[in-house]
């Protein structure tokens, strides 16, 4: 059939109302041999978005009121319109030209013939590939290093997830499937599949952060904009809980019926004596680690973390030598049992601990609704470890360094207090707030309260000159991790008070009347603590109780006697004698207030 007369060669929409891109038709109107008049419909293989399409003109829209193109678009739009420019002119110089070749030259299967169609034209058509753009991203991250193994790998699984909904779902392998309205259609289409909301935040939590590397990379050429994702609420099936000591007792007790078994237990109870992950456990049983004394007979191992350690950011734990962790590591040390790597560990622990468990009986019914010999894993015990450490007095700080963790993490995951724990801790007096002191000779003292539930008490003290003041701080400690930790925390404020006092923060004068400010409030908190004994030897306290005794131990001391010292000065009175200050400048002027108060009691 031939073209013997042209009459129009038109450009329409497929859907003009559509919200998305849709295809765009070239339509030619001619006249047949016979006089027919024919409509011919060709499709372009383009897409447009009815919004950026001027349907009067025929061509898309490059500048208009009330509408900002991007880079990107601007180029899309150019070579849409440098396209239908061409089919213009290969329509219009060949009127004879037979319709299936002018179709078969319209959806560009031979542009070398349509002319004029320039190199550039060509190359401006070209989008990049998603699955390219993904793909180019994993393989920098593991060739700089910046994420452990573990993490790329399960980074691969998402993508694998990505490009399986890509290709369900018929979409176009394009930059335009890391747009927000894509993202939104994979998040869709995982709920309408059954996924988890767990897994939906990984999966889209994963390819977020893909397509914000592109976003500060190559992609940015290709108009990607960084999505948003807000996670979808979760409810967690496999809550893990702390053990009862009667529970570890059974453990040990419960006879094994096979070397693994044996080995399996000693390795759960290695994590008990430490509280480490059974990647690091297994890190120590390698001896890939090294041991530093505090100075006053106590042990610690310092392990590299394998879990938060990337580049250049290491997380180390800080374990004290006990006499279990000595024994167990005598124990397990060379052992043939220990398999290549932590992940065969951990499943070699998790099979044998849960048979364990059952021989031992431990049928408690767990938050899970399951039997606690069914729940039972290895990060069972560095739940415990943290629940009974906290149990003793130590701070979460401290916990998070033993353990290789963030205080975050082990306030809001392992620590599971009991409503009897937090009970404990209501009843217990509470220390007052101090802090760091500063002076010129003698050196202020500032002294920290230590956990109630240690028996022995030891004075840590570090200083440093700084500004020409020397500068101590004080801390009394009771548990056998104490004695390095705090020593390493107090030098750590030192240090953080020395760059503030070299920074431009605030002025050398100023920074050195806070200095005088402190050492005088601390040496009225030194008159302050003299009083507070001799008020409590009046109240027939026993002396050799003070002895070793902080200064926030005596102030408790006297608080819980407080209903005695109704006898020598008014409730108003002792109100203000235990109230605490609004602020921090106020608390030189309340001491004076509150030292006449107790010589008041000392003279009634």
């Amino acid at each position: 059939m031939e073209l013997n007369q042209l009459i129009s060669v038109n450009f329409n929409l497929r859907s003009p109302k559509a919200k998305t891109a849709t295809p765009l038709y070239m339509v030619v109107y001619y006249l047949s041999s016979e006089g027919k008049a024919i409509q011919a419909k060709i499709p372009t293989g383009k897409k447009i978005l009815p919004t950026l399409w001027d349907t009067k003109r025929q061509q898309p829209i490059m500048t208009n009121k009330g509408i900002d193109l991007t880079n990107k678009q601007l180029q899309e739009q150019a070579a849409i319109t440098a396209y239908i420019a061409n089919c213009r002119i290969l329509v219009y110089s060949e009127k004879n030209l037979n319709f299936e070749i002018l179709k078969e030259k319209i959806n560009l299967k031979e542009n070398n013939e349509m002319s004029p169609v320039t190199q550039q034209f060509k190359e401006a058509t070209r989008t990049a590939k998603a699955t390219k753009l993904i793909e180019d991203v994993l393989t920098m991250w593991e060739q700089q290093g910046s994420l452990a193994k573990n993490t790329i790998n399960t980074y691969r699984v998402v993508f694998k997830k990505w490009c399986k909904w890509l290709t369900t779902t018929n979409q176009t392998d394009s930059a335009k499937a890391l747009s927000q309205v894509a993202f939104n259609s994979f998040k869709d289409w995982m709920i309408s599949n059954g996924e988890s909301a767990q897994n939906i935040n990984i999966k889209c939590g994963t390819i977020a952060r893909i397509i914000k590397e592109l976003v500060n990379g190559k992609g940015a050429k290709y108009g990607i904009k960084e999505v948003t994702f807000k996670k979808l609420t979760t409810i967690s099936k496999k809550v893990k809980c702390e053990l009862m000591e009667e529970e570890i007792e059974a453990l040990k007790q419960v006879a094994t019926e096979t070397e693994r078994e044996t080995f399996s237990r000693n390795v759960f109870l290695m994590q008990l004596a430490t509280g480490q992950r059974i990647s690091d456990t297994y890190t120590i049983l390698k001896g890939e680690y090294t041991t530093q004394s505090d100075g006053n007979g106590n042990e610690f191992i310092i392990i590299k973390n394998k879990k938060a350690t990337k580049g250049g950011n290491v997380k180390k734990s800080y374990i004290p030598i006990t006499k279990d962790v000595s024994d167990l590591l005598q124990t397990l040390k060379g052992s043939e049992l220990l398999p290549q790597s932590d992940d065969a560990l951990r499943n070699l622990v998790n099979l044998n601990i849960k048979e364990i468990a059952r021989r031992a009986g431990l049928d408690r019914i767990t938050e899970n609704g399951k039997p606690l010999h069914e729940e039972i894993s290895s990060h069972y015990a560095r739940h415990t470890v943290t629940t009974q450490l906290s149990r003793k007095g130590l701070s979460s700080e401290q916990i998070a360094l033993q353990l290789g963790n963030s205080k975050e993490m082990v306030e809001r995951v392992y620590k599971h207090e009991t409503d009897t724990d937090i009970i404990n801790k209501l009843s217990q007096p509470q220390p007052a707030n101090t802090t760091a002191a500063a002076a010129n000779t003698p050196a202020p003292q500032v002294q920290a309260a230590a956990p109630a539930a240690q028996q022995e008490s030891k004075l840590i003290e570090a200083t440093k000159n700084i500004g020409g003041y020397d500068v101590t701080l004080q801390a009394y400690s009771k548990s056998e991790i104490d004695n390095y930790l705090i020593n390493k925390e107090l030098n750590n404020k030192l240090a953080r008070l020395n760059e503030l006092r070299e920074s431009n923060v605030m002025s050398e004068g100023v920074f050195d009347y806070s200095l005088q400010y402190v050492a005088q409030r601390n040496n009225l908190l030194k008159v302050y603590s003299e009083l507070t004994k001799k008020v409590l030897e009046k109240l027939q306290y026993p002396k050799v109780q003070m002895t070793n005794k902080s200064s926030e131990e005596l102030q408790n001391t006297l608080y819980l006697m407080r209903g005695d010292l109704d006898t020598y000065i008014t409730k108003s009175k002792v109100k203000l004698l235990f109230s605490k200050s609004t602020s921090k400048d106020k608390e030189v002027d309340d001491l004076f207030i509150k030292i006449g108060v107790l010589v008041e009691i000392l003279k009634a």
